[in-house]
């Protein structure tokens, strides 16, 4: 059976691109010199679910996901690109981290007026989840407002939850945030060497015989207004995690946020980059309410296994608006 391969020309055509100000943390309606961000909506974002993009295919990598989901109007969504990522601009002289990843979500969410939100994190977005949610207790504690939408629920997929999970191979992400910067820029260019480089080959599962076309759409993706740079550039995060590990651990911050919104974990059988985590959530939090869901395939599970992958998240906000019924109650952080 010959696979569907997605195109990032149609899936960038179905978004837009709007203005922000890192250093203000704003969007902005007139960008003038702004740098501009990636976004595609449906339905009513008021009560969006936000999809939070992996590393390194961006929202691009929802694209497969996307069809197996109900419609916008049954399921409001919301996609982005960080900067760096996809159709959003790549400035070289950025200081990419997972603090000014969290600063864009949350102006986006501000400006588009989003009361409440299902987090869907894949990737290194877990670590943007757990920058937000230590952000509201820092919030609280110090009086202030919580700010940010109500959190309807959190659903994390192959992602990094505690500092001594991660199991990055040494010539993936390791090696890349070693580069000198005068290398960063040949990083995966042509696209000859961007199909033999092993980290590539390395996020499918064994038995996935990714073809060209697909390495090519990927490619696509990334290489958007000269981006394939962004692989060594944003190739920190396993290192931006581990130095805030006292702020970003899964286990703290389920324990405080547990009574109010449900958690889902979901990690793939095969993923090389975090298998550990889910391993360890089990070990450590099972006991105490947290549900986990492990599917097979590698660690871009949002390309092997996008029908499943969707089948578990509509479920998952199902089970939730069930419950809550139409006006969930802000989080007592």
């Amino acid at each position: 059976m010959t696979r569907e391969i997605s195109s990032a020309q149609v899936w960038f055509a179905g978004g837009e691109r709007i203005g922000y100000d890192p250093n203000a943390r704003t969007i902005v309606q007139t960008p003038g010199g702004a740098l501009r961000v990636f976004l595609r909506r449906e339905g009513d974002l008021a009560h969006a679910v936000s999809f939070l993009p992996g590393f390194p295919d961006g929202s691009f990598g929802w694209a497969k996901v996307l069809p197996y989901l109900p419609s916008g109007a049954d399921m409001p969504k919301l996609f982005l690109d960080y900067l760096g990522m996809g159709d959003s601009d790549k400035p070289k002289e950025y200081a990419y981290s997972t603090a000014e990843r969290t600063d864009l979500v949350e102006a986006i969410w501000r400006d588009l007026g989003v009361q409440s939100t299902t987090l869907v994190a894949f990737d290194f977005s877990s670590l943007v989840v757990l920058e937000h949610l230590r952000r509201r207790l820092e919030r609280a504690g110090r009086g202030a407002s919580t700010s940010g939408p109500d959190i309807r629920g959190v659903f994390i997929v192959n992602g990094g939850l505690f500092t001594d999970g991660h199991t990055h191979p040494w010539y993936t992400t390791p090696m890349l945030r070693r580069l000198p910067n005068r290398a960063r820029q040949g990083v995966g260019r042509p696209l000859w060497l961007f199909k033999r480089m092993p980290g590539i080959r390395k996020m499918w599962s064994k038995d996935y015989r990714v073809t060209d076309g697909e390495l090519g759409e990927l490619h696509s993706a990334m290489d958007r207004h000269d981006g394939l740079f962004y692989l060594a550039a944003a190739a920190g995060f396993v290192a931006d995690h581990k130095a805030q590990g006292d702020r970003l651990d899964f286990g703290d911050l389920f324990k405080a946020y547990r009574d109010q919104f449900p958690f889902l974990v979901g990690g793939s059988d095969e993923d090389p980059f975090e298998h550990r985590q889910v391993d360890l959530a089990q070990e450590r939090l099972e006991t105490l309410g947290l549900r986990i869901e492990r599917l097979p395939g590698g660690h871009l599970t949002t390309n092997e296994q996008p029908e499943a992958l969707a089948t578990l998240i509509a479920k998952f906000e199902r089970k939730k608006t069930e419950r809550a019924g139409t006006m969930p109650t802000r989080p007592n952080t």
